[in-house]
């Protein structure tokens, strides 16, 4: 719905309206952006590192998620050389992809400028995805993607455009190979045919694009196929259930509480600021103050949100979530959240008006958070709560990892081993090290949970083929408990924390002479580190 013209009196209603302002904003954050990861001084965090450890090893799929995010990172290493800025640059271009694909789907739903440009601003006011553009994980592309696939939607359901399924079918394949739930937004579309008149799915078209999502499961199949389904396993692991991953390791599951529901709900608002504030009073508020054409594009998109939602709800219900898994619901809210940004504006709405002003807030906290992080994170009082840690410091530990490498092989004239405890620390070691060695995990064999490093026959140390040239070599051993690495040593020596180590009570230790850990065995209680891969 266009709003009064007569009523647009504030400065930013009227630099709304001009035709190139959505689009010249969303250019200039992307620049922003693209300047500060040039200069930026953060290391790569484990994840990111892991990311681009599978970007060495390409395949069909990978042991937790699809290939996209490898695939991606090594064309963008490949353009650009090994760098931190080429691995995070499809973070940062996958936001913008995200915003513009707002910026349309937002015009065409609600046929307005203004709310076009609002829309494009909120989609940078998301702590999440601001946080996902500067970090190369998987939520960058995968958000990209359902946002494609929600322009999509709207064309066939409010421009009456049914070949755009097909668009809506390529983006659910592309999205999937990043992370499978983006195809929570089929029940979300079929829900808003049912729910929605006069909205309808053409049979013919609404098929043919459930075929071509059908694309993107392909990879990922052809490799769990090939590899006992591990990615399966690893899914159901999280859950606990029977099959999964976690069925034979030594690390304790929680007994399920109420306070998770809870939780869930607390980091969704966490992840998603006041946009998300925004939407719930658009879903209100367009009832009241809106007419139909608003009201079913409100609807529609609030649909396509809702499985997602609901299904990490029913997940919170069996075991702990993370406040990202959700993170893409609120995509498709984002042009509701902007419409109603709007309208309560003008009317004056004290309680949307706040929820205004905290968006705006967080965008720009968020557009300064990651220039002002580390400067604030030595400053008195406020710096124990900058959570930036795990973001820096990674050359300096590297650089003295090398060092006891260096010396070990001098005083063993062998070149040593890298063994972890945690799958990301072996990635941002092979990242940061000299030449980019191959390191190992032990996660798998000493009770946790199985890692990518296993399902790779170059790092698998329970195959005795990848072990046999191994044998007899000293290592640098990082993390973990002595008593984990002894049954592999005939010693091993406690060297402390190296320089910059980022987590907690984590030490290293050197040991000589290494065999295998077929004679190890699990304590009788092991505390429960975070070895998983997710």
């Amino acid at each position: 719905m266009a709003h009064d013209q007569t009523s647009q009196t504030k400065w930013w209603m009227r630099l709304g309206t001009k035709p190139t302002a959505a689009l010249t904003l969303i250019l200039s954050i992307t620049l922003l952006r693209l300047v500060w990861q040039f200069f930026s001084p953060y290391t790569l965090a484990e994840d990111e590192a892991h990311y681009w450890e599978w970007s060495r090893h390409l395949d069909w799929s990978y042991y937790s998620k699809g290939p996209g995010v490898a695939w991606s990172i090594f064309a963008s290493t490949k353009l650009l050389g090994t760098t931190e800025l080429a691995v995070r640059l499809p973070a940062l271009l996958s936001s913008t992809i995200g915003a513009f694909a707002i910026l349309k789907t937002t015009h065409l739903a609600f046929k307005d400028q203004l709310t076009t440009f609002v829309a494009s601003l909120l989609w940078f006011c998301v702590p999440g995805l601001a946080i996902a553009s500067m970090v190369m994980t998987i939520d960058a592309p995968y958000t990209a993607c359902w946002s494609c696939a929600t322009y999509f939607a709207a064309r066939a359901f409010l421009d009456n455009k049914p070949k755009a399924w097909l668009g809506f079918g390529l983006m659910i394949a592309l999205g999937f190979i990043f992370k499978y739930t983006i195809l929570l937004l089929v029940p979300g579309a079929l829900l808003a045919a049912l729910f929605i008149k006069p909205n309808k799915l053409n049979p013919k078209w609404f098929t043919l694009a459930l075929l071509v999502s059908l694309i993107g499961l392909i990879p990922v199949l052809i490799w769990n196929a090939n590899h006992d389904y591990a990615t399966f396993r690893h899914l159901l692991g999280h859950l606990g259930a029977p099959g999964g991953d976690t069925q034979n390791t030594t690390h304790a599951k929680d007994s399920w509480t109420p306070l998770w529901m809870l939780e869930y709900i607390v980091l969704q608002f966490a992840i998603m600021g006041g946009v998300l504030l925004l939407a719930l009073f658009a879903l209100i508020n367009t009832r009241k103050h809106a007419d139909d054409n608003t009201r079913r594009a409100t609807a529609t998109l609030a649909y396509l949100a809702l499985p997602i939602f609901a299904f990490y709800f029913a997940v919170s219900l069996v075991t702990q979530t993370e406040g990202n898994w959700a993170m893409a619901g609120i995509v498709s809210l984002i042009p509701p959240a902007a419409w109603a940004a709007i309208d309560g504006v003008r009317r004056k709405d004290h309680p949307v008006k706040f929820a205004w002003g905290a968006s705006i807030f967080l965008g720009i906290a968020c557009l300064v958070f990651f220039p002002t992080a580390i400067w604030a994170s030595k400053r008195a009082i406020v710096g124990q709560y900058i959570p930036i840690s795990r973001l820096t410091g990674m050359r300096e530990h590297a650089d003295h990892a090398q060092q006891i490498l260096n010396d070990l092989e001098a005083q063993t004239g062998q070149r040593p081993l890298i063994l972890t405890e945690h799958y990301g620390r072996a990635s941002q070691l092979a990242f940061y090290l000299d030449n980019h060695p191959t390191t190992y995990c032990i996660s798998a064999l000493v009770g946790g949970r199985k890692t990518q490093y296993d399902l790779w026959t170059s790092t698998d140390l329970a195959n005795p083929q990848t072990r046999a040239p191994l044998q007899g070599r000293p290592a640098l051993l990082m993390g973990g408990r002595i008593d984990q690495w002894t049954p592999a040593f005939d010693q091993v020596k406690d060297i402390g924390q190296l320089v910059s180590e980022p987590v907690d009570n984590r030490t290293s230790y050197i040991g000589y002479n290494f065999t295998n850990f077929d004679s190890w065995t699990p304590p009788r209680r092991l505390d429960n580190n975070n070895t998983h891969d997710d």
